[in-house]
């Protein structure tokens, strides 16, 4: 890790609701200490809870394990922007593809209610193409989970793994992808850290908990939730910081790994067990980007935080 380049609380601060932006992080805390904090902190969170509130919501109705693979695909590719612009607008599309949506794609049927479809960066012909290299990739292998186990060459995580999968399923496109295609199929090569690619996974891969579905254990035996790689968004990149996972100031692939490197040593099996909760910190304000008395005074992993200690004149309200 880099040393740190911030300091940590200064003896006299102005305003005690500054950014938290700019600050030095402390040392990072031991791996026992850690692990014991956010071990409490994840048995007091309800996955299922959670959840409701998250675009996964979307894809457990569907019982079928082949239309919550398809179904969480075209999801989590959506993934990007307000939770709930990406939940109406995923809505929409799985709507398209009506009860069934392994079906409707395998069949190669186009849904009337796609057209016209338009979300930032995609439109309708961005999707129908994406969801053409679906049906394909299926139909070689019989499922997505087995199109990317196949791609599989045992690295210490699935980073190429991913940027194989998703050359796969580019070869799979007619012609030239278009911008928004290409977004949406992140590519671990292309310097992002493939953010909604690594959101699938811990879908498809970590045991159905309530928030997670499982659904590769089935349909792709042998996969590893050791091997997740953490999807990084501006929450978990920030909280990481705070907590000593790393001090990298680039949210890219090698963050990830980074951070997730140290979330294995705390537990190698099932590294992204705190992805969920930590995240949410962020998306539900509990940890927010600016310094706020009552907010921080009651995060449940304030012992662990890099901030330093509680600032003098600090109190409950």
């Amino acid at each position: 890790m880099q040393r740190p380049t911030q300091r940590a609380y200064p003896a006299k601060r102005r305003n005690n609701n500054l950014s938290s932006d700019g600050l030095v992080l402390g040392a990072p805390k031991r791996d026992a200490e850690l692990k014991r904090h956010l071990d409490r902190f994840l048995a007091d969170v309800d996955p299922s809870a959670i959840a409701a509130n998250d675009p996964v919501a979307l894809v457990r109705p569907y019982p079928d394990p082949h239309d919550r693979e398809v179904a969480g695909f075209l999801v989590a590719m959506l993934a990007y922007g307000r939770v709930a612009s990406i939940k109406d607008n995923a809505q929409r599309a799985l709507d398209a593809l009506g009860p069934h949506p392994a079906k409707a794609v395998d069949g190669g049927r186009r849904a009337k209610k796609l057209d016209g479809f338009v979300y930032r960066f995609q439109k309708n012909d961005d999707l129908v193409r994406f969801l053409t290299a679906v049906r394909r990739v299926r139909k070689q292998y019989g499922s997505l989970g087995a199109a990317f186990v196949a791609q599989d060459t045992l690295g210490a995580d699935y980073a190429e793994v991913m940027g194989r999968f998703v050359d796969r399923l580019l070869a799979a496109v007619d012609g030239e992808p278009s911008n928004g295609l290409k977004f949406l199929l992140p590519h671990p090569g292309r310097g992002g850290a493939a953010k909604r690619l690594c959101l699938y996974l811990r879908w498809m891969i970590r045991p159905d908990d309530g928030a997670d579905l499982g659904v590769w254990q089935t349909l792709a035996p042998g996969v590893d939730t050791s091997r997740l790689v953490i999807p990084l968004d501006t929450h978990i990149a920030r909280i990481a910081r705070y907590l000593g996972l790393t001090d990298r100031a680039t949210d890219n692939l090698v963050t990830a790994q980074e951070i997730t490197s140290v979330l294995r040593r705390l537990r190698p099996g099932d590294p992204l067990a705190y992805d969920l909760a930590l995240c949410h910190l962020g998306i539900g304000g509990q940890c927010p980007r600016r310094r706020d008395v009552e907010l921080c005074s009651a995060c449940p992993i304030r012992a662990v935080c890099r901030l330093g200690p509680e600032p003098k004149g600090w109190r409950r309200r």
